[in-house]
């Protein structure tokens, strides 16, 4: 039964030109994580502290921090709101000095469907990956708390960004004449940069990241009754999971790819005889074409 198309539900991070949502995204995974997203239509959302990069979730922050010592020396008139403005976010840019990292779950996803930095790190352990059709997912998303936001690579891309955002999400948060009236206090005002800063932080990656392409599922703050934790290597890794919910019996799986290893042909065999058990056409997998063996 086919889905009538949906206006996303979530938002892309606004880049330089003009933006459009990839009509395919893909995950990469291994077995056991194809066979929980298709048996129990979920996916699990990892907290970003826990990643492999371990600088990754401080990259915004870091940036968030240039942005401000930026705008502390972009005003020239000395007039009372100017001295006003710039006080403000002194005052911001010393609390961040002590900003925590948000406690945010993601899941990772990428425009190409075959790429040999995202089957690496599958090398010990036979890797696969699921093609989603985008607007169908977002639609079996819906009303689940996850956004979906495009990831930004670079110091420059990410300050541009971050800049823009700012301006466009709080755009009186320097020069609101109702604050230099009193009506809004410091502390309002901050708490409210620090929560946009925090809700940015998982958008943003460092440029050698660049050929991934990577769009992130992001769910900020769940419940605490909602987190769960599975081991994985030398720690117990936080996580949730979502439910992909409609009136339908099947997930949007567009095509199933099987990455490098010692067996490859068997295992996309076993893979297409798992997907008719489970109701789906069992001719969407395929090989990897990249020359890589585990």
């Amino acid at each position: 039964m086919a889905r009538a198309p949906v206006e996303p539900t979530t938002t892309a991070v606004r880049k330089a030109g003009p933006s459009s949502l990839p009509p395919k995204l893909t995950h990469y995974t291994d077995l056991a994580g194809l066979q929980g997203i298709v048996e129990n239509k979920e996916l699990w959302l990892s907290n970003a502290v826990f990643l492999n990069d371990p600088e990754e979730i401080n990259h915004g922050i870091k940036m968030a921090q240039r942005v401000l010592n930026s705008l502390l020396k972009s005003t020239k008139t000395p007039d009372a709101v100017s001295k006003g403005r710039q006080k403000l976010i002194a005052d911001i840019a010393k609390d961040f000095e002590k900003f925590q990292a948000p406690d945010v779950f993601i899941t990772c996803l990428c425009e190409d469907s075959d790429l040999l930095s995202q089957w690496r790190g599958y090398s010990s352990r036979q890797g696969v990956n699921i093609t989603f059709d985008t607007n169908e997912l977002l639609q079996m998303l819906f009303g689940s708390n996850v956004e979906l936001h495009q990831v930004q690579y670079g110091m420059a891309a990410t300050r541009a960004h971050l800049t823009a955002l700012i301006s466009d999400e709080l755009p009186d948060i320097f020069d609101d004449f109702e604050f230099m009236m009193g009506d809004l206090s410091t502390t309002e005002i901050k708490a409210a940069f620090s929560k946009l800063v925090a809700n940015l932080v998982p958008r943003f990656k460092h440029a050698g990241f660049q050929e991934e392409r990577e769009w992130r599922l992001v769910m900020m703050n769940p419940e605490p009754e909602d987190i769960l934790f599975r081991p994985r290597a030398q720690m117990m890794l936080p996580y949730v999971k979502v439910k992909l919910e409609d009136d339908f019996d099947l997930l949007p799986i567009e095509n199933i790819t099987v990455g490098p290893g010692m067996q490859d042909a068997a295992v996309a065999k076993s893979i297409s005889y798992f997907l008719q058990a489970n109701g789906y056409d069992p001719d969407i997998v395929d090989q990897s074409a990249t020359p890589y063996r585990t």
